[in-house]
């Protein structure tokens, strides 16, 4: 129950008393077993890896088809978020993070291993981009609203999983290069302000960053914060709006340049897993803290982020649930492949993404 209602509500907007509700006990004897509600967010953490881990040693483990497959039931079973999850790890302890991200590694790496069994080319880099990738695509189900019959979302992902599995060997790319730092900085308060919030609440979550930490983060005098914001929930809407603007006007530039319905998508895909991997991007931002902002906010952000996505899937000339799950499904993806700093491999990542929206394409 924890693990559902982390995963479904974040962790600051979950309390040991609805927890223990939801169980049918009282908020004491849960305190008795877990002396607080960071405990119990490790311990949900570290119960989803090993359950997962549990039903994964049943099967045969060079099988990646019957791994996936495990997986996929295991999602659909438990409405398991699985990397969006990991997102809560922020919440623990360095100690206790690292464990359950090990948790949720090893996970991939079953995927891994069994992809490097049937084939023997690809390398153990290649095989973790891919493990990855299937993981997440298994468990995208849970964290979209477009809903299908069951056997076919099986079917559904049964084939992007087809397209991930037979991918070739995947681009190679150059080193990474340094990037280039600059003393320079805003003159703008306001400005500054809002990439230290972005910072600051992509590694600690909206709920335990205050106005005084962004001010100090910013070099901005408390006294002057509220000349720029007036409140904390007014920076969010502000960086929010900022975001959903960004992937519009990329979006609105990578088709402008399409000579085809091909090009079209590889430069939007492009497009935003630049705006992801930039290092001021707030699209981690849009995707956990929505649910903080005051409610008429929320849904004016929530129909841009629906605007956006219903491009991509007018883009693929085939507007059906299946085509906008999978859009849903890639979109994950490329979060999740970024989010655990495989972003080094941008070109691959992109890659696998538009083979996986072609299989909608008509």
């Amino acid at each position: 129950m924890a693990r559902e209602q982390f995963g479904r509500s974040g962790y600051h907007n979950v309390s040991m008393e609805g927890i223990a509700s939801a169980v049918g006990i009282t908020a004491g004897a849960l305190y008795r077993h877990f002396p607080n509600k960071q405990e119990l967010l490790a311990q949900a953490m570290l119960d989803g890896s090993s359950s997962i881990l549990a039903i994964l040693d049943e099967v045969d483990r060079t099988d990646s088809r019957v791994v996936f497959t495990a997986l996929v039931r295991y999602g659909l079973d438990n409405n398991f978020r699985s990397l969006l999850f990991d997102q809560e790890a922020r919440n623990l302890t360095p100690e206790r993070r690292t464990e359950a991200r090990a948790g949720v590694r090893e996970v991939t790496s079953r995927v891994a291993a069994a992809l490097r069994h049937e084939r023997p080319d690809l390398s153990v880099p290649d095989s973790v981009v891919l493990g990855w990738a299937l993981t997440s695509i298994a468990f995208s189900p849970a964290r979209h609203r477009t809903t299908l019959p069951r056997k076919r979302f099986e079917a559904l992902l049964a084939r992007l999983f087809d397209v991930v599995r037979t991918a070739p060997v995947l681009p190679e790319e150059p080193a990474a290069q340094p990037q280039p730092t600059s003393n320079f900085s805003h003159t703008s308060r306001r400005e500054s302000l809002m990439g230290a919030a972005i910072t600051l609440f992509d590694q600690r979550g909206y709920r335990s960053v205050t106005m005084d930490d962004i001010g100090s983060a910013a070099g901005v005098p408390s006294s002057s914060i509220y000349t720029h914001f007036g409140s904390k929930a007014e920076v969010l809407q502000a960086i929010l709006a900022r975001g959903n603007e960004t992937l519009r006007l990329g979006l609105v530039q990578a088709l402008r340049n399409a000579d085809s319905r091909e090009d079209a998508i590889a430069r939007v895909v492009h497009s935003y897993t630049n705006s992801v991997i930039s290092p001021d991007s707030a699209i981690a931002i849009l995707i956990e803290e929505t649910a903080n902002l005051p409610e008429e906010a929320q849904a004016s952000t929530h129909i841009a982020q629906r605007e956006y996505i219903d491009e991509w899937v007018h883009l693929l000339g085939n507007e059906t649930a299946d085509a906008r799950a999978t859009v849903l499904a890639t979109i994950s993806m490329i979060n999740d492949l970024t989010r655990v700093r495989l972003e080094s491999r941008q070109c691959a990542i992109e890659d696998l993404a538009v083979r996986i929206l072609a299989t909608q394409t008509v």
